[in-house]
């Protein structure tokens, strides 16, 4: 009976141990894991074509910004700010005669500060202080620049701190989507121009991504103001520039 009881277990033993070579053999394979079947897909590379279309066009800035200082000075700062006050006030008045808008005028900025001299040998000594103003002025009469300069600095502006151009928003818009159009279809010509002679076709789009560019180019003026000196708007160069990526097939 020991005997007997000895080789049933020696035989259980093997069975195990053929069982997990089994089970080995099955996972190794891949093609059964838990007992139930897997499939591997075998993806297939698309063939692309990478294009970049380019679109771009030259217009004439409808904005125009200037910055105007007003900046006094006086022995005491609280006489300092009455006389900037007095300047900056007729000054926007003078604009608002003029027809431009309380929303086409805004403040940069107002600051008083001390002046030093400095001595040899001595501490600094406030010999007076300034008071600036700066008002910034946005509109579209882009041909009343000068006489808009001209009245300010008559009405106390004391010097112009900047002049710069720009495009509307509704302007900007509306040239980008017709740029962004011209693009996609200059690039659209130039896959079918590459592909045509070799038998292929695009089939669909698989990315596309956008860049902008804008330069300015002075080089052209504004009409004659009445007064004042004639302001440049010049031209902007706009582009827009798009990478598209195609997927490609035989026609």
């Amino acid at each position: 009976m020991e005997k007997q009881g000895f080789a049933l277990l020696a035989v259980s033993g093997a069975l195990v141990v053929l069982a997990a070579a089994l089970a080995a053999v099955v996972l190794a394979d891949g093609s059964r894991v838990g007992g139930f079947p897997t499939t591997q897909e075998n993806t297939v590379p698309e063939d692309v074509i990478s294009v970049t279309g380019q679109a771009q066009t030259t217009v004439t800035p409808d904005v125009l910004t200037i910055l105007l200082t007003v900046e006094k000075r006086a022995s005491t700062p609280s006489e300092a700010l009455a006389r900037l006050t007095e300047s900056a006030n007729n000054v926007v008045k003078t604009l608002g005669d003029f027809g431009l808008k309380p929303e086409d005028i805004k403040t940069v900025s107002l600051n008083i500060y001390p002046e030093y001299a400095y001595r040899e040998g001595q501490p600094p000594e406030i010999v007076r202080y300034v008071a600036t103003y700066v008002l910034e002025v946005k509109t579209r009469r882009l041909a009343d620049g000068g006489s808009i300069i001209e009245k300010a600095v008559n009405a106390g502006a004391d010097y112009v701190s900047g002049i710069y151009f720009s495009l509307s928003r509704e302007k900007s818009e509306e040239i980008y989507r017709q740029l962004l159009s011209a693009a996609v279809t200059d690039a659209s010509v130039k896959a079918e121009a590459v592909l045509s002679p070799l038998g292929l076709k695009t089939v669909r789009v698989k990315s596309v991504s956008i860049s902008e560019s804008a330069q300015p180019v002075f080089r052209a003026a504004a009409e004659a103001s009445s007064g004042g000196p004639s302001i440049m708007p010049g031209t902007t160069t706009v582009s827009v520039t798009v990478n598209i990526v195609y997927v490609i097939g035989p026609r």
